[in-house]
Protein backbone atom coordinates (compact mmCIF):
# COMPACT_ATOMS: atom_id res chain seq x y z
CA UNK A 1 0.00 0.00 0.00
CA UNK A 2 1.32 3.50 -0.52
CA UNK A 3 2.14 5.61 1.96
CA UNK A 4 1.36 9.02 2.62
CA UNK A 5 4.52 11.33 4.08
CA UNK A 6 3.67 14.07 6.45
CA UNK A 7 7.27 15.43 6.40
CA UNK A 8 7.79 19.12 5.00
CA UNK A 9 10.41 18.95 1.91
CA UNK A 10 13.13 21.17 1.86
CA UNK A 11 11.52 23.86 0.07
CA UNK A 12 8.82 23.51 2.40
CA UNK A 13 10.87 23.99 5.13
CA UNK A 14 13.29 26.61 3.85
CA UNK A 15 10.17 28.86 3.19
CA UNK A 16 8.88 28.28 6.79
CA UNK A 17 12.04 28.99 8.36
CA UNK A 18 11.98 32.10 6.49
CA UNK A 19 8.95 33.07 7.19
CA UNK A 20 9.56 33.22 10.73
CA UNK A 21 12.40 35.87 10.41
CA UNK A 22 10.37 38.17 7.46
CA UNK A 23 10.14 41.80 7.97
CA UNK A 24 9.29 44.78 5.79
CA UNK A 25 11.74 47.16 5.87
CA UNK A 26 11.43 50.72 5.34
CA UNK A 27 14.98 52.46 4.83
CA UNK A 28 17.71 52.73 6.89
CA UNK A 29 17.51 51.61 10.70
CA UNK A 30 19.98 52.68 13.29
CA UNK A 31 22.62 50.50 14.58
CA UNK A 32 21.55 50.16 18.10
CA UNK A 33 17.56 49.58 17.12
CA UNK A 34 18.71 46.85 14.96
CA UNK A 35 20.15 44.95 17.58
CA UNK A 36 17.27 45.64 20.22
CA UNK A 37 15.34 44.91 17.37
CA UNK A 38 17.17 41.57 16.90
CA UNK A 39 16.93 41.00 20.28
CA UNK A 40 13.41 41.20 20.82
CA UNK A 41 12.96 39.55 17.77
CA UNK A 42 15.36 36.34 19.06
CA UNK A 43 13.34 35.87 21.98
CA UNK A 44 9.81 36.33 19.89
CA UNK A 45 11.49 33.73 18.00
CA UNK A 46 12.43 31.37 20.88
CA UNK A 47 8.86 31.83 23.03
CA UNK A 48 6.68 31.37 20.05
CA UNK A 49 9.12 28.13 19.29
CA UNK A 50 8.50 26.65 22.60
CA UNK A 51 4.85 27.37 22.57
CA UNK A 52 4.81 25.77 19.66
CA UNK A 53 6.30 22.70 20.35
CA UNK A 54 4.42 22.52 23.66
CA UNK A 55 1.37 22.58 21.58
CA UNK A 56 2.76 20.38 18.93
CA UNK A 57 3.23 17.72 21.84
CA UNK A 58 0.08 18.34 23.69
CA UNK A 59 -2.08 18.38 20.51
CA UNK A 60 0.17 15.32 19.38
CA UNK A 61 -1.30 13.44 22.52
CA UNK A 62 -4.53 14.74 22.28
CA UNK A 63 -4.74 13.70 18.54
CA UNK A 64 -3.72 9.76 19.49
CA UNK A 65 -5.62 9.42 22.59
CA UNK A 66 -8.57 11.71 21.64
CA UNK A 67 -8.75 10.49 17.70
CA UNK A 68 -9.10 6.65 19.44
CA UNK A 69 -11.47 8.04 21.94
CA UNK A 70 -13.64 9.06 19.25
CA UNK A 71 -13.50 5.64 17.34
CA UNK A 72 -13.11 2.90 19.88
CA UNK A 73 -9.79 2.15 19.82
CA UNK A 74 -8.65 3.39 22.52
CA UNK A 75 -7.11 1.31 25.42
CA UNK A 76 -9.61 0.41 28.35
CA UNK A 77 -10.02 2.71 31.03
CA UNK A 78 -12.25 0.97 33.85
CA UNK A 79 -14.25 2.55 36.47
CA UNK A 80 -14.82 0.77 39.99
CA UNK A 81 -13.92 -2.40 37.91
CA UNK A 82 -11.10 -4.82 37.13
CA UNK A 83 -9.22 -4.18 33.46
CA UNK A 84 -9.31 -6.92 30.93
CA UNK A 85 -5.94 -8.80 30.66
CA UNK A 86 -4.74 -8.65 26.82
CA UNK A 87 -2.58 -11.76 26.04
CA UNK A 88 0.75 -11.49 25.26
CA UNK A 89 1.38 -13.14 21.66
CA UNK A 90 3.83 -16.09 21.43
CA UNK A 91 6.07 -15.62 19.12
CA UNK A 92 7.44 -19.06 18.84
CA UNK A 93 4.13 -19.86 17.52
CA UNK A 94 4.11 -17.43 14.64
CA UNK A 95 3.28 -19.36 11.14
CA UNK A 96 5.44 -18.52 8.23
CA UNK A 97 3.12 -18.21 5.43
CA UNK A 98 5.52 -17.32 3.03
CA UNK A 99 4.51 -15.73 -0.23
CA UNK A 100 0.43 -15.49 0.54
CA UNK A 101 -1.49 -16.64 -3.06
CA UNK A 102 -5.33 -16.61 -2.86
CA UNK A 103 -7.04 -19.70 -1.99
CA UNK A 104 -10.59 -20.12 -1.62
CA UNK A 105 -11.78 -20.36 1.76
CA UNK A 106 -12.46 -23.95 3.27
CA UNK A 107 -16.01 -24.91 3.52
CA UNK A 108 -16.99 -26.08 7.36
CA UNK A 109 -19.97 -27.49 8.77
CA UNK A 110 -20.79 -23.61 10.26
CA UNK A 111 -23.26 -22.43 8.11
CA UNK A 112 -20.61 -20.19 6.15
CA UNK A 113 -20.68 -20.64 3.12
CA UNK A 114 -17.71 -20.25 0.81
CA UNK A 115 -17.02 -17.95 -2.64
CA UNK A 116 -14.36 -17.57 -4.76
CA UNK A 117 -13.54 -13.67 -4.30
CA UNK A 118 -11.63 -13.83 -7.92
CA UNK A 119 -15.12 -14.15 -9.72
CA UNK A 120 -16.18 -10.48 -8.01
CA UNK A 121 -13.67 -8.80 -7.61
CA UNK A 122 -9.81 -7.75 -8.37
CA UNK A 123 -7.99 -8.59 -5.61
CA UNK A 124 -4.31 -8.25 -6.76
CA UNK A 125 -4.10 -4.87 -4.43
CA UNK A 126 -5.78 -7.37 -1.50
CA UNK A 127 -3.01 -10.39 -1.76
CA UNK A 128 -0.38 -7.01 -1.89
CA UNK A 129 -1.73 -5.73 1.67
CA UNK A 130 -1.90 -10.15 2.72
CA UNK A 131 1.92 -9.96 1.95
CA UNK A 132 2.50 -7.04 3.47
CA UNK A 133 1.12 -7.99 6.60
CA UNK A 134 2.87 -11.19 6.27
CA UNK A 135 6.20 -9.23 6.42
CA UNK A 136 5.18 -7.21 9.46
CA UNK A 137 4.24 -10.23 11.28
CA UNK A 138 7.53 -12.01 10.66
CA UNK A 139 9.45 -8.78 11.54
CA UNK A 140 7.56 -8.39 15.06
CA UNK A 141 8.52 -11.99 15.41
CA UNK A 142 12.11 -11.28 14.99
CA UNK A 143 11.83 -8.19 17.31
CA UNK A 144 12.00 -5.86 14.85
CA UNK A 145 9.40 -2.90 13.44
CA UNK A 146 8.29 0.37 14.40
CA UNK A 147 8.10 1.07 17.59
CA UNK A 148 4.70 1.18 19.49
CA UNK A 149 2.44 4.64 18.97
CA UNK A 150 1.64 4.79 23.03
CA UNK A 151 4.78 4.82 25.01
CA UNK A 152 4.39 1.63 27.41
CA UNK A 153 3.45 2.87 31.02
CA UNK A 154 4.03 -0.81 32.46
CA UNK A 155 7.14 -2.89 32.00
CA UNK A 156 4.64 -5.77 30.28
CA UNK A 157 3.37 -3.38 28.12
CA UNK A 158 4.55 -3.83 24.29
CA UNK A 159 7.38 -1.83 22.94
CA UNK A 160 6.93 -2.59 19.23
CA UNK A 161 3.86 -2.32 16.88
CA UNK A 162 1.73 -5.02 16.79
CA UNK A 163 -0.01 -5.70 13.54
CA UNK A 164 -3.33 -7.67 11.90
CA UNK A 165 -3.68 -11.49 12.87
CA UNK A 166 -6.45 -12.15 10.82
CA UNK A 167 -8.32 -10.74 7.60
CA UNK A 168 -12.30 -12.23 6.57
CA UNK A 169 -14.75 -10.96 3.94
CA UNK A 170 -17.77 -12.32 2.89
CA UNK A 171 -19.16 -10.81 -0.13
CA UNK A 172 -22.86 -11.71 -1.16
CA UNK A 173 -23.57 -13.85 1.96
CA UNK A 174 -20.22 -15.91 1.26
CA UNK A 175 -17.08 -16.16 2.95
CA UNK A 176 -14.25 -15.46 0.27
CA UNK A 177 -11.22 -14.18 1.93
CA UNK A 178 -10.29 -16.16 5.22
CA UNK A 179 -6.46 -15.40 6.31
CA UNK A 180 -4.37 -15.64 9.61
CA UNK A 181 -1.35 -14.32 10.53
CA UNK A 182 0.79 -14.55 13.75
CA UNK A 183 -0.46 -17.15 16.35
CA UNK A 184 -3.92 -16.52 15.25
CA UNK A 185 -5.88 -19.21 13.38
CA UNK A 186 -9.02 -20.70 12.49
CA UNK A 187 -9.87 -22.48 15.89
CA UNK A 188 -8.36 -20.00 18.13
CA UNK A 189 -10.92 -17.33 20.05
CA UNK A 190 -9.37 -13.63 20.28
CA UNK A 191 -9.79 -11.30 22.13
CA UNK A 192 -12.36 -8.49 21.71
CA UNK A 193 -12.28 -6.06 24.09
CA UNK A 194 -15.26 -3.29 23.12
CA UNK A 195 -16.70 -5.10 20.73
CA UNK A 196 -18.05 -6.44 23.70
CA UNK A 197 -19.94 -3.81 24.28
CA UNK A 198 -21.66 -4.19 21.06
CA UNK A 199 -23.07 -7.63 21.68
CA UNK A 200 -23.89 -6.42 25.03
CA UNK A 201 -26.67 -3.90 23.22
CA UNK A 202 -27.78 -7.04 21.16
CA UNK A 203 -28.31 -8.54 24.11
CA UNK A 204 -30.20 -5.73 25.80
CA UNK A 205 -32.35 -5.27 22.39
CA UNK A 206 -33.39 -9.33 23.10
CA UNK A 207 -34.43 -8.72 26.46
CA UNK A 208 -36.48 -6.23 25.07
CA UNK A 209 -37.83 -8.54 22.71
CA UNK A 210 -38.84 -11.31 25.45
CA UNK A 211 -40.48 -8.21 27.42
CA UNK A 212 -37.48 -8.85 30.04
CA UNK A 213 -37.19 -5.13 29.50
CA UNK A 214 -40.52 -2.72 27.85
CA UNK A 215 -38.38 -0.36 26.44
CA UNK A 216 -35.08 1.72 26.16
CA UNK A 217 -36.68 5.06 26.86
CA UNK A 218 -37.09 3.30 30.50
CA UNK A 219 -35.78 4.78 33.47
CA UNK A 220 -32.68 2.57 34.85
CA UNK A 221 -34.01 2.88 38.19
CA UNK A 222 -36.94 0.42 36.92
CA UNK A 223 -34.56 -2.35 36.35
CA UNK A 224 -32.55 -1.81 39.65
CA UNK A 225 -34.85 -2.20 42.76
CA UNK A 226 -31.42 -3.30 45.17
CA UNK A 227 -30.04 0.34 44.62
CA UNK A 228 -31.34 2.87 47.82
CA UNK A 229 -32.31 6.33 45.65
CA UNK A 230 -31.68 8.44 48.77
CA UNK A 231 -27.89 8.06 48.00
CA UNK A 232 -27.88 8.28 44.58
CA UNK A 233 -25.84 11.53 43.01
CA UNK A 234 -28.37 14.41 41.74
CA UNK A 235 -29.62 13.66 38.19
CA UNK A 236 -29.21 9.54 38.11
CA UNK A 237 -32.94 9.55 38.47
CA UNK A 238 -33.53 11.26 34.82
CA UNK A 239 -31.36 8.10 33.48
CA UNK A 240 -32.40 6.16 31.04
CA UNK A 241 -31.22 2.75 29.07
CA UNK A 242 -30.72 4.67 25.72
CA UNK A 243 -28.26 7.07 27.87
CA UNK A 244 -26.55 4.30 28.52
CA UNK A 245 -26.37 2.39 25.42
CA UNK A 246 -25.06 5.80 23.53
CA UNK A 247 -22.77 6.83 26.53
CA UNK A 248 -24.84 9.86 26.93
CA UNK A 249 -25.48 9.48 30.79
CA UNK A 250 -23.19 11.96 31.88
CA UNK A 251 -21.88 9.54 34.53
CA UNK A 252 -18.50 10.12 35.90
CA UNK A 253 -16.80 8.24 38.44
CA UNK A 254 -13.74 9.96 39.69
CA UNK A 255 -10.22 8.50 39.24
CA UNK A 256 -8.95 6.28 41.71
CA UNK A 257 -12.25 5.00 43.32
CA UNK A 258 -11.89 1.66 44.53
CA UNK A 259 -13.09 -1.27 42.84
CA UNK A 260 -13.05 -3.55 46.63
CA UNK A 261 -16.10 -5.57 47.75
CA UNK A 262 -17.88 -5.05 44.92
CA UNK A 263 -20.94 -7.64 44.38
CA UNK A 264 -23.54 -8.08 41.98
CA UNK A 265 -25.59 -6.77 44.95
CA UNK A 266 -23.88 -3.52 45.12
CA UNK A 267 -21.97 -2.63 42.39
CA UNK A 268 -24.53 -0.22 40.68
CA UNK A 269 -25.18 1.36 43.81
CA UNK A 270 -21.47 2.43 43.56
CA UNK A 271 -21.68 3.68 40.04
CA UNK A 272 -24.97 5.71 40.93
CA UNK A 273 -23.75 6.68 44.71
CA UNK A 274 -20.23 7.91 43.50
CA UNK A 275 -20.52 9.36 40.55
CA UNK A 276 -20.77 13.23 39.95
CA UNK A 277 -23.83 14.73 39.50
CA UNK A 278 -25.22 14.40 36.37
CA UNK A 279 -25.93 17.76 34.30
CA UNK A 280 -29.12 18.79 32.71
CA UNK A 281 -27.74 17.97 29.55
CA UNK A 282 -25.27 15.90 29.56
CA UNK A 283 -22.68 15.14 26.83
CA UNK A 284 -21.15 12.32 25.35
CA UNK A 285 -18.21 10.44 26.97
CA UNK A 286 -16.72 6.68 26.26
CA UNK A 287 -16.68 5.15 29.45
CA UNK A 288 -17.36 1.99 30.75
CA UNK A 289 -19.50 2.91 33.45
CA UNK A 290 -22.59 2.61 31.23
CA UNK A 291 -22.33 -0.92 30.12
CA UNK A 292 -21.74 -2.18 33.50
CA UNK A 293 -25.00 -0.84 34.72
CA UNK A 294 -26.79 -2.47 31.75
CA UNK A 295 -25.08 -5.63 32.70
CA UNK A 296 -26.85 -5.65 36.62
CA UNK A 297 -29.95 -4.61 34.42
CA UNK A 298 -29.89 -7.71 32.25
CA UNK A 299 -28.90 -10.15 35.45
CA UNK A 300 -31.72 -8.40 37.39
CA UNK A 301 -34.50 -9.22 34.17
CA UNK A 302 -33.39 -12.33 33.16
CA UNK A 303 -31.24 -14.22 36.43
CA UNK A 304 -28.64 -14.85 34.20
CA UNK A 305 -24.70 -13.25 33.42
CA UNK A 306 -23.86 -12.12 30.20
CA UNK A 307 -22.47 -14.74 28.94
CA UNK A 308 -25.23 -17.15 30.09
CA UNK A 309 -28.17 -14.73 28.25
CA UNK A 310 -26.09 -13.93 25.07
CA UNK A 311 -25.11 -17.95 24.90
CA UNK A 312 -28.53 -18.78 25.29
CA UNK A 313 -30.51 -16.39 22.96
CA UNK A 314 -27.67 -15.01 20.43
CA UNK A 315 -24.65 -17.14 20.16
CA UNK A 316 -26.43 -20.41 20.78
CA UNK A 317 -29.15 -19.99 17.61
CA UNK A 318 -25.97 -19.34 15.49
CA UNK A 319 -24.06 -22.13 17.25
CA UNK A 320 -21.54 -20.00 18.33
CA UNK A 321 -19.77 -21.92 21.46
CA UNK A 322 -16.43 -21.06 21.78
CA UNK A 323 -16.45 -17.84 23.24
CA UNK A 324 -15.96 -16.38 27.31
CA UNK A 325 -16.18 -13.22 28.59
CA UNK A 326 -14.61 -11.71 31.23
CA UNK A 327 -15.17 -11.10 35.14
CA UNK A 328 -16.09 -7.94 36.50
CA UNK A 329 -15.23 -6.92 40.08
CA UNK A 330 -18.69 -7.67 41.30
CA UNK A 331 -18.32 -11.66 39.76
CA UNK A 332 -20.76 -10.59 37.29
CA UNK A 333 -19.32 -11.02 33.43
CA UNK A 334 -18.24 -7.79 32.17
CA UNK A 335 -20.25 -5.28 29.57
CA UNK A 336 -17.59 -3.43 28.21
CA UNK A 337 -14.81 -5.39 27.40
CA UNK A 338 -13.11 -8.91 27.88
CA UNK A 339 -15.01 -11.00 25.59
CA UNK A 340 -13.22 -13.62 23.21
CA UNK A 341 -14.62 -15.50 20.02
CA UNK A 342 -12.68 -17.06 16.81
CA UNK A 343 -12.77 -14.81 13.66
CA UNK A 344 -15.31 -16.81 11.78
CA UNK A 345 -17.80 -16.41 14.81
CA UNK A 346 -17.16 -12.58 14.45
CA UNK A 347 -17.90 -12.90 11.30
CA UNK A 348 -21.22 -14.76 11.74
CA UNK A 349 -22.26 -11.88 14.14
CA UNK A 350 -21.47 -8.84 11.09
CA UNK A 351 -23.51 -11.10 8.89
CA UNK A 352 -26.64 -11.74 11.06
CA UNK A 353 -26.42 -7.77 11.15
CA UNK A 354 -26.23 -7.15 7.82
CA UNK A 355 -29.14 -9.75 7.44
CA UNK A 356 -31.27 -7.46 9.61
CA UNK A 357 -31.30 -9.78 12.37
CA UNK A 358 -31.66 -12.93 10.29
CA UNK A 359 -29.40 -16.35 10.27
CA UNK A 360 -29.93 -19.36 7.99
CA UNK A 361 -33.65 -17.99 7.72
CA UNK A 362 -34.29 -18.42 11.93
CA UNK A 363 -34.69 -14.79 13.51
CA UNK A 364 -32.11 -14.52 15.69
CA UNK A 365 -33.01 -10.47 16.43
CA UNK A 366 -35.45 -8.24 15.79
CA UNK A 367 -34.70 -6.43 12.49
CA UNK A 368 -36.11 -2.99 13.99
CA UNK A 369 -33.85 -3.67 16.73
CA UNK A 370 -30.91 -4.07 15.10
CA UNK A 371 -31.91 -1.07 12.62
CA UNK A 372 -31.94 1.09 15.78
CA UNK A 373 -28.79 -0.32 17.58
CA UNK A 374 -26.47 -0.02 14.47
CA UNK A 375 -27.79 3.93 13.22
CA UNK A 376 -25.88 6.77 14.84
CA UNK A 377 -27.56 8.57 17.79
CA UNK A 378 -24.70 10.92 18.83
CA UNK A 379 -21.33 12.56 18.01
CA UNK A 380 -23.66 13.53 14.35
CA UNK A 381 -20.60 16.58 14.18
CA UNK A 382 -17.68 13.90 14.51
CA UNK A 383 -16.28 12.40 11.50
CA UNK A 384 -17.65 8.80 13.58
CA UNK A 385 -20.94 8.71 14.93
CA UNK A 386 -22.13 6.25 17.63
CA UNK A 387 -25.36 4.40 18.17
CA UNK A 388 -26.29 2.16 20.51
CA UNK A 389 -22.71 0.41 21.01
CA UNK A 390 -21.80 0.22 17.92
CA UNK A 391 -19.79 2.88 15.73
CA UNK A 392 -21.01 4.26 12.32
CA UNK A 393 -18.94 6.56 9.88
CA UNK A 394 -19.31 7.28 6.14
CA UNK A 395 -16.96 6.27 3.15
CA UNK A 396 -16.29 7.80 0.14
CA UNK A 397 -16.47 4.99 -2.80
CA UNK A 398 -16.12 7.78 -5.86
CA UNK A 399 -18.76 9.86 -6.25
CA UNK A 400 -21.00 7.54 -3.62
CA UNK A 401 -21.40 8.07 0.50
CA UNK A 402 -21.55 4.98 2.01
CA UNK A 403 -22.30 4.23 5.58
CA UNK A 404 -20.15 1.74 7.66
CA UNK A 405 -21.52 0.15 11.16
CA UNK A 406 -18.69 -1.63 13.08
CA UNK A 407 -18.05 -3.05 16.54
CA UNK A 408 -14.72 -1.98 17.68
CA UNK A 409 -12.04 -2.80 20.12
CA UNK A 410 -8.86 -1.61 21.44
CA UNK A 411 -6.01 -3.29 20.05
CA UNK A 412 -7.11 -3.01 16.28
CA UNK A 413 -10.62 -5.74 16.45
CA UNK A 414 -13.22 -4.85 13.55
CA UNK A 415 -16.45 -5.99 12.44
CA UNK A 416 -17.30 -3.99 9.24
CA UNK A 417 -21.02 -4.19 7.76
CA UNK A 418 -22.03 -2.52 4.45
CA UNK A 419 -25.48 -3.99 4.16
CA UNK A 420 -26.39 -2.07 1.15
CA UNK A 421 -23.19 -3.24 -0.60
CA UNK A 422 -23.42 -7.01 0.93
CA UNK A 423 -20.78 -6.69 2.54
CA UNK A 424 -18.87 -7.27 5.74
CA UNK A 425 -15.46 -7.88 6.92
CA UNK A 426 -13.62 -9.08 9.85
CA UNK A 427 -10.50 -7.77 10.94
CA UNK A 428 -8.64 -8.84 14.57
CA UNK A 429 -4.85 -7.23 15.60
CA UNK A 430 -2.57 -7.21 18.28
CA UNK A 431 -0.71 -4.11 20.41
CA UNK A 432 -2.27 -2.11 17.28
CA UNK A 433 -4.42 0.11 16.08
CA UNK A 434 -7.35 2.35 13.83
CA UNK A 435 -5.50 1.45 11.01
CA UNK A 436 -7.85 -1.29 10.14
CA UNK A 437 -10.50 1.69 8.98
CA UNK A 438 -8.42 2.88 6.82
CA UNK A 439 -7.41 -0.47 5.30
CA UNK A 440 -11.73 -1.18 5.12
CA UNK A 441 -12.18 2.32 3.54
CA UNK A 442 -9.76 2.12 1.15
CA UNK A 443 -8.75 -1.18 0.29
CA UNK A 444 -11.49 -3.95 1.31
CA UNK A 445 -14.45 -1.60 0.31
CA UNK A 446 -13.39 -0.44 -2.91
CA UNK A 447 -12.88 -4.15 -3.77
CA UNK A 448 -15.41 -5.65 -3.20
CA UNK A 449 -18.39 -3.27 -3.50
CA UNK A 450 -17.90 -3.01 -7.57
CA UNK A 451 -19.81 -6.49 -7.74
CA UNK A 452 -22.77 -5.54 -5.99
CA UNK A 453 -25.72 -4.84 -8.30
CA UNK A 454 -27.16 -0.85 -8.01
CA UNK A 455 -29.03 -0.26 -4.85
CA UNK A 456 -33.25 0.30 -5.43
CA UNK A 457 -34.57 2.75 -3.28
CA UNK A 458 -35.50 0.38 -0.72
CA UNK A 459 -32.34 -0.25 1.43
CA UNK A 460 -32.13 -4.06 1.34
CA UNK A 461 -30.46 -6.11 3.82
CA UNK A 462 -28.46 -9.33 2.97
CA UNK A 463 -29.43 -12.90 3.49
CA UNK A 464 -27.97 -16.06 3.03
CA UNK A 465 -29.42 -16.76 -0.30
CA UNK A 466 -29.14 -13.21 -1.40
CA UNK A 467 -31.44 -10.09 -0.60
CA UNK A 468 -34.48 -10.01 1.42
CA UNK A 469 -36.96 -7.49 1.34
CA UNK A 470 -36.41 -6.08 4.72
CA UNK A 471 -35.80 -2.32 4.93
CA UNK A 472 -32.63 -1.61 7.50
CA UNK A 473 -31.52 2.54 8.12
CA UNK A 474 -28.21 2.76 6.30
CA UNK A 475 -28.03 6.36 7.27
CA UNK A 476 -26.68 9.44 5.09
CA UNK A 477 -25.79 11.60 7.20
CA UNK A 478 -28.72 13.28 8.55
CA UNK A 479 -29.87 13.13 11.88
CA UNK A 480 -32.10 10.37 12.22
CA UNK A 481 -35.99 10.68 13.46
CA UNK A 482 -36.87 9.59 16.84
CA UNK A 483 -38.87 5.91 16.58
CA UNK A 484 -41.86 4.65 18.95
CA UNK A 485 -40.23 2.22 21.83
CA UNK A 486 -40.07 -1.59 19.95
CA UNK A 487 -42.75 -3.53 20.29
CA UNK A 488 -42.67 -7.53 20.40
Amino acid sequence: MMSISTKASASDQRVGDDAWFSTTRRGPTPVTSRLDGNRRSRRHYYVVLLLAGLICLVGGMASTTGAQEADGTSPESPTLNVPSQLPFVDRTQFIDRGVIEYRVPQQLRDGIPVGDARTIADIGPLLDWLNQTEQKNQAFKLGKGPLHRRKPKKATDPILAGCVDSVLIAKDGKLVVEEYFADANRDKPHYQMSITKSILAFAIGKAIEQGKIESENDLILKYLPEVDTAQIAKGVDRLTLKDLLTMNSGIRIPKGSPNQGATPQNQAQRYLSQTKPIPKNPTYKYDGSNCELLVHILYNVSGQTLGEYVGQHLFGPMGIGDFSFGQSASGLDKGAAGMRLRSRDMLKIGMMTAAGGLWEGRRILNTEWVTRATKPHVNFDKPTQYGYFWWSHEAQLGDETVRVRSCRGAGGQFIFVVPEKKLVAVVTSYYADNRPIRYFDTLILPAFAAGSEKDSAEDETLTQDGLAPKRIGVGDGERWTEEPDLKV
